[in-house]
């Protein structure tokens, strides 16, 4: 059986004097990862940077270390000046192959010229630049692809274009346009985001299908979003979302999303071995609070990653 990746969830540390970083939810080790992944028969994933640890990509590389093979990285940088450039080189020869840019939270900077410098050498290097934004982005984004068409990106979160604004909504007409650009890939996650209303999110069934013809099984992966997914469906129910609720997909075409399109953009033999997709790769009861970088809906339930009680809470697109 092919392997299955999951190319978009996080992981923190309790270790907060090794790894500082912002309060968090609840927890989410690489190890309770593990667990999880091992259950649910996955075989490999993409670990995002969360944003708890701005630009501290150190957790990241240490997880890749100490997990060879099992993991592959998108760090968080500073994407401004010619510096930036050079601050991919660095993440590169950590083993992380992949950057997160994030209009959810540094809007000011998205699709600013200073960020060129980055762009260019992404391109250069074949490392795929991760888009995290809101429908209000999605011309930004547009723009992005077209001046920089070398670029391999990835678009988070179906641009988290609410599935009630319906597929001809002008923010999904021009979404669906990005698949105009063969280097542009897509993530179908976070649907407990923009999917409306609970699992399986039936409301986003014809935003799934669209996106899917536009762009094609072979430019759409599986993306858990885990810890999070854990209080938005549950993780095996994520997975077995692809098999059970999209049967317009052959069985090819279900092993495409839920892992030979992350395939194409990450390897998981070797640290920091990736490369430009299809090209051999080049280097081996609720009160609601504010969260940064987006919606956070605090609720008294059980936590399954803390002790019986703990509060949790969804950070949105993340």
């Amino acid at each position: 059986m092919p392997p299955i990746v999951d190319s978009h969830l996080h992981v923190w540390s309790e270790d907060r004097e090794r790894y500082p970083r912002t309060d968090t939810p609840y927890r989410a080790s690489p190890e309770l990862l593990l667990d999880y992944m091992d259950e649910a028969g996955v075989d490999h994933a993409v670990i995002v940077l969360p944003m708890y640890y701005r630009f501290d990509n150190r957790i990241l590389a240490d997880t890749l270390r100490q997990y060879p093979g099992k993991f592959a990285g998108v760090g968080v940088i500073d994407p401004r000046g010619p510096a930036a450039a050079e601050r991919l080189e660095q993440l590169v020869a950590d083993g992380i192959w992949g950057v997160r840019l994030r209009a959810t939270i540094e809007e000011e900077w998205f699709g600013h010229p200073d960020t060129a410098p980055l762009w260019r050498r992404a391109g250069k290097l074949g490392v795929p630049l991760c888009l995290l934004g809101r429908p209000q982005h999605v011309p930004i984004m547009r723009r992005l692809v077209e001046q920089f068409p070398e670029t391999s990106v990835v678009i988070d979160h179906f641009a988290q274009i609410p599935a009630a604004d319906g597929v001809d909504s002008q923010a999904f007409e021009t979404f669906l346009s990005l698949a105009n650009f063969p280097n542009v890939y897509v993530k179908l996650s976070g649907l407990h985001y923009w999917g409306g209303g609970r699992y399986p999110w039936p409301a986003a069934q014809p935003a799934l299908r669209a996106a899917l013809e536009a762009f094609g099984p072979s430019r759409t992966m599986w993306g858990s979003d885990w810890p999070h997914i854990l209080f938005g469906g549950g993780y095996i129910r994520c997975l077995n979302f692809v098999r059970r609720e999209l049967p317009w997909l052959s069985a090819a075409e279900q092993e495409q999303v839920l892992g030979g399109t992350a395939l194409k953009l990450w390897r998981f033999g070797e640290a920091g071995k990736a490369g430009k997709a299809g090209e051999t790769h080049r280097a081996s009861g609720a009160a609601e609070s504010e969260c940064l970088g987006g919606h956070h809906r605090r609720m008294e339930r059980r936590d399954p990653t803390g002790p019986p009680g703990h509060q949790w809470a969804i950070c949105g697109g993340e």
